[in-house]
């Protein structure tokens, strides 16, 4: 039985992101560029992670961020599976 590894989630920082309105726009266009198997938002800390089954673009990401009205303001990170991404 053959099992799907998926790369450690890419954390990007995102400025601008204010309410649950926020949270779903950077959600809904992330989901969108290809690669992307999962998008989770930590409102608070402004950070978003990706899931994927391979590299992502981080460009793409950065695009998908900015069509939903933020801006990615920093590299993405590898997080080893902590809390938030900072926690490596």
């Amino acid at each position: 039985m053959a099992t799907s590894t998926s790369n450690p989630p890419s954390v990007y920082t995102v400025t601008g992101m204010t309410c649950a309105h926020c949270v779903s726009a950077v959600t809904e266009e992330i989901t969108q560029v290809p690669g992307v198997t999962g998008v989770e938002v930590d409102l608070a800390a402004g950070t978003v992670s990706a899931s994927s089954q391979g590299p992502l673009d981080d460009a793409a990401v950065a695009a998908a961020v900015e069509e939903a009205g933020y801006e990615v303001t920093a590299t993405p990170q590898q997080s080893s599976g902590g809390c938030c991404g900072t926690c490596h």
